[in-house]
């Protein structure tokens, strides 16, 4: 009597206790098959009948089912092949005669089978009385029992687990994979992320029954999270009803024979119940494989086709067809962000404006990555470029894909490409097909159409700055005018990992070539140390030093001091355009010679800005600029001292920030050069017109203006600035100086006819006891002067770049996007409404892809009075712009009718926000006038 094995997926067979007439036989059977320990299964240690049964035992007999008929040539064939010649034998005593038959004749054999028959007749004979029968029943002697012994020493086979325990132990599974996948989150966050991710799940995939689909999506965008949710449903599903089976999920690397094989050994039994299957990372194993499981996969669900299957891949791994692909979607942003607050939990999150940065909030693997650096390293204390840096070797830490030589290689030489051409590279142009193939085995590169592209953003910049390191790429290409918004990480990444003197040389060349893009990288990239601070420390116009000893270093010392100094100054202004003679004293077009004076150790140095014909030399030492006053001031346009900057790239800060202080005053001002044809330059000579002729008096300030009597007002006050230094006038709170007057005299050279006019027309209404401005123009006019004013606006701002930060080019947010087009409303008040100052404009600055470079760009406004919604026009964003000094699209503000240089404000606003992104402004300049 043999115990019989579940089949797959039914609990065990729940056999009686056995019967008083059936527990010898049962005895009999256990001991002639060799059940290991048999004695301890059918009867407890201790109990009576247990030691009959010892002291009976034959132990050198180990009885086996799978034994063979011994030839004997005494006997007949007929004999020697008959069931009564059979010895039941265990294993190893089988192999012994049969590799040895000269060790053991015919008669020995005849012995041992005469010992078993005897030893079965016994046991089975063996007399029990009722109590006896009663205790071995009672005590263990269970057909289940038996089946858990037999169970033990056979193979492990899933039929071998109740259905209940294959549920529960398919249950504990999922869950340890979705925490494995969050072994970069806090143990504390653990559960919190698992509980957010379930409440936030979308839509689960769809595999129809008999059918193949592969998910197919770059590192660590969530194919194998899709996939669990999928196979989660179907474990929902076996819960409820015992006809689905339990699913399965596989590793494709742990599919040693075929995925039928692997999925009946799984399941104990063939897949003919409703069954899902996943076959994880088919990227893990070779493209080969990977087209071998599919096909596997594909036989099978037509072998059994109420099972469908579920495959996760990047891109490159298997040829998957059309209609079984599924590509996993890009997260929102949005999505993310509550991802990445879960994961923080009290920590605040940060706020991530910048389009790199919101990028990381796109796929799972970032979030998780970038709350696990900002958890480390403390959100406050992150620069983008260092949060960037930093995820790019973390997540090429946890990947560490295994290449050749020859592809870590080509991966620089692709992100150049890449980032160059700012799109995917044709595949067949960049290199040949073996090359391909293992890049796509990396997983760091997707082949996908034709064309490679890196799996994350974060590595076109990680391996770009590889290339620029080894001059692979030139830093003056990256640094363009054109390319430097895409390039910038990689430029960051570059400088902060070189040596000292290699980033000096790195900067240098940048300052040249691009100084919005070197100034920005010095914002990314100073190092808050002490030697930093006092590179950024204020100039002072009068140092407080004590002199008593004069501790001054040699002229030797003192001239490489002052000359490193003067040096990047120089860079620096070889990078702008006219704005840098307002920003550093010029004589014949060349930086105005230096005096200077360096302390001992370089605690203090003083410098002085020569006028003409006053040095010699364009650097010289002059030891009499201390003590203090001794030097005679008219000679210098200015004498400051500050701190000798020291630490890295300390040098370039000093002078960019120095220059800097200087671009305040014409940006407030607004006195930027700009060709006199440009729209700004009309307002600023009708906006200076007004304030001489009117001396400040707006009643006697007249709508047109005679030219003849500007110009001789004008001459006066040229006639008096030639005598003096500096002079300044003031009329009505305004200050009107010697330069605005040079200016003005220069410009109306290029003014035509006899009068001057207001460049935007009067009012039209004439309303009695009107409290604003905007009430004495109808909503006709308000819209013609708004149209117009923005007009020249984008016009001016275009002329301020060209004219002044040529170089600077798309590192500009809105010159970037150029040629553009407003669109947008101009919104009047109710006009009964007393508490409303100004009407109100709301715009969208656009790419015009049919507009050239120099033409006009194109408003396009209509008048509203109440528009209920305005998201047609805020929706209107490029959110795919990679510029790294990306300018909301979008605007809302009031519009000042009525006001003298309202295209000249609009259009200094934004170059005052662009610089500000770049670092050539600190702090945010409004205009209001």
């Amino acid at each position: 009597m043999s115990p019989r094995l579940p089949a797959a997926g039914q609990s065990p067979i729940q056999h009686p206790k056995p019967t008083d007439s059936t527990v010898k036989e049962l005895y009999a059977t256990a001991l002639i098959c060799g059940i290991p320990d048999c004695r301890e299964l059918l009867y407890r240690e201790n109990s009576v009948t247990g030691e009959r049964v010892l002291n009976s035992r034959v132990a050198h007999i180990h009885a086996r089912s799978e034994g063979g008929p011994r030839w004997d040539p005494a006997m007949s064939e007929e004999d020697n092949r008959s069931f009564d010649n059979l010895i039941p034998l265990c294993e190893r005593h089988a192999y012994e005669i049969d590799a040895t038959p000269q060790h053991y004749p015919a008669d020995l054999l005849r012995s041992w089978k005469r010992m078993q028959i005897e030893e079965h007749a016994r046991a089975v004979g063996l007399a029990l009385n009722d109590a006896e029968v009663a205790e071995l029943s009672e005590a263990s002697f269970n057909t289940d029992d038996l089946m858990e012994r037999l169970t033990a020493v056979m193979p492990f086979s899933a039929r071998s687990r109740s259905r209940a325990e294959a549920l529960a132990l398919a249950s504990r599974g999922s869950r340890a994979r979705s925490v494995v996948r969050l072994r970069s989150t806090p143990a504390d966050r653990v559960e919190a992320a698992l509980a957010w991710k379930a409440q936030h799940a979308g839509p689960v995939v769809e595999v129809p029954a008999g059918g193949l689909r592969v998910l197919v999506a770059p590192m660590g965008a969530g194919k194998s999270e899709e996939a669990e949710r999928w196979w989660s449903e179907g474990l929902t599903q076996a819960w409820a009803d015992p006809q689905v089976a339990i699913p399965v999920w596989l590793e494709a690397r742990e599919v040693a024979t075929t995925l039928a094989a692997a999925v009946q050994d799984m399941l104990g039994g063939d897949p003919d119940q409703t069954c899902r299957i996943v076959v994880d990372n088919l990227d893990g194993v070779s493209p080969r494989e990977a087209d071998r499981l599919l096909d596997d996969a594909r036989r099978l669900v037509a072998t059994w086709p109420l099972a469908s299957v579920l495959a996760t891949t990047r891109p490159g791994a298997g040829r998957v067809d059309k209609t079984e692909r599924l590509d996993v979607a890009v997260w929102p942003a949005k999505r993310g962000m509550e991802l990445l607050e879960t994961v923080l939990g009290d920590d605040r999150a940060p706020r991530l404006d910048r389009h790199e940065t919101r990028q990381l909030l796109t796929t799972p693997l970032q979030v998780h990555a970038l709350a696990s650096h900002l958890r480390a390293g403390g959100h406050a204390r992150v620069s983008t470029r260092e949060l960037l840096s930093g995820l790019a070797r973390d997540i090429l830490e946890l990947e560490r894909p295994d290449a050749s030589r020859e592809v870590w290689a080509s991966l620089p030489r692709l992100a150049t490409r890449v980032l160059s051409q700012q799109g995917p590279v044709r595949a067949t142009d960049f290199a040949r097909t073996h090359v391909i193939w293992e890049l796509e085995e990396t997983g760091l590169v997707v082949h996908d159409d034709g064309r490679l592209h890196f799996a994350l953003p974060l590595f076109e910049q990680h391996f770009a700055a590889q290339a620029l390191q080894d001059e692979e790429a030139l830093i003056e290409t990256a640094a363009g005018s054109e390319l430097f918004p895409r390039w910038r990480y990689a430029i960051a990444f570059a400088v902060t990992s070189l040596a000292q003197d290699q980033a000096e040389g790195f900067l240098l060349r940048l300052t040249r070539t691009n100084p919005a893009a070197a100034s920005w990288v010095l914002e990314e990239t100073a190092r808050r140390d002490g030697n930093a601070e006092a590179a950024h420390s204020p100039l002072s116009d009068e140092p407080a030093i004590k002199w008593a000893d004069r501790p001054d270093a040699t002229p030797e010392h003192a001239l490489a001091v002052g000359g490193r100094l003067r040096e990047a100054t120089r860079c620096w202004l070889e990078g702008l355009g006219d704005v840098g003679e307002l920003l550093a004293p010029h004589h014949d077009g060349a930086l105005a010679p230096w005096a200077v004076f360096v302390g001992r150790n370089d605690e203090w140095m003083i410098l002085a800005e020569a006028r003409e014909r006053v040095l010699d030399a364009e650097l010289v030492v002059r030891p009499d600029l201390i003590p203090w006053g001794s030097v005679p001031r008219g000679d210098f346009h200015s004498i400051q001292g500050f701190p000798v900057p020291s630490g890295d790239l300390a040098r370039w800060v000093w002078a960019r920030n120095r220059l800097r202080k200087q671009l305040v005053g014409p940006m407030r001002n607004r006195t930027l050069p700009v060709d006199p044809a440009s729209p700004l330059a009309a307002e600023r000579v009708w906006f200076l017109a007004w304030h001489i002729m009117g001396k400040g008096r707006s009643s006697k300030s007249p709508r047109q203006i005679a030219l003849a009597d500007l110009r001789s007002e004008v001459n006066e006050r040229m006639a008096h600035i030639t005598t003096t230094r500096r002079s300044e006038w003031t009329w009505g709170g305004h200050t009107i100086d010697s330069s605005d007057i040079r200016w003005l005299h220069t410009q109306l050279q290029h003014v035509p006819g006899d009068v001057l006019a207001d460049p935007r027309p009067p009012a039209d209404i004439v309303a009695a006891g009107a409290r604003y401005t905007w009430q004495m123009y109808s909503p006709e006019l308000t819209l013609s002067i708004a149209q117009d004013v923005l007009r020249d606006a984008l016009i001016g701002y275009r002329d301020l770049v060209q004219r002044n930060f040529s170089r600077f080019g798309a590192a500009l947010g809105l010159y970037s996007t150029f040629p553009l087009r407003a669109e947008g409303f101009v919104i009047m008040p109710d006009p009964d409404e007393d508490d409303a100052d100004s009407a109100t404009i709301a715009y969208a600055l656009l790419p015009d892809t049919e507009a050239s470079t120099r033409n006009e760009p194109v408003v396009d406004l209509r008048l509203a009075w109440e528009p209920h919604d305005l998201s047609p026009l805020w929706d209107r964003r490029r959110e795919d712009n990679p510029s790294a000094f990306q300018r909301p699209t979008s605007h809302y503000e009031g519009l000042p009718t009525g006001h003298d240089r309202q295209a000249t404000n609009l259009a200094y606003r934004w170059l005052a926000e662009d610089l500000k992104a770049v670092g050539w402004l600190v702090h945010p300049i409004v205009y209001s006038d």
